[in-house]
């Protein structure tokens, strides 16, 4: 069976693991603090950010998008309501918005060596 490295820069622990595991699986094992809950692809609490190695990660799949896409969303509705540049600043630091290497670890799966942390 084909292996892969994948590297939890949070806590410094690199793992070898077959080809297809998926990041939540293995960050549980680690001990990463990457977050989750439902581990379906729905609630959007498991993000993490790739450090390198994005092209040895499975393609985000629709559901994947459409999640990320609901909660970049919200993020964004709560910007725009803030009243004024000192709590949106704070909501910005809280939100640590990630951009375009932002995954879901429930969905994403390792074909190859890569570097992850935890938002």
């Amino acid at each position: 069976m084909a292996k892969a490295k994948i590297k939890f820069a949070d806590v410094n622990v690199t793992v070898t693991v077959p080809v297809g595991t998926r990041i939540i699986e293995i960050s549980e094992k680690v001990g990463s603090y990457i977050a989750y809950n439902c581990r379906e692809g729905d609630c959007g609490s498991c993000f993490f950010t790739v450090l390198d190695g994005a092209d040895h990660l499975s393609r985000p799949s629709a559901l994947e998008k459409n999640t990320l896409f609901a909660h970049f969303q919200s993020i964004l509705d709560g910007w725009r309501g803030a009243g004024d540049i000192e709590s949106l600043q704070a909501m910005m630091r809280r939100e640590n918005f990630a951009g375009k290497e932002c995954r879901l670890a429930c969905q994403t799966q390792v074909f190859g060596d890569a570097t992850v942390s935890p938002l």
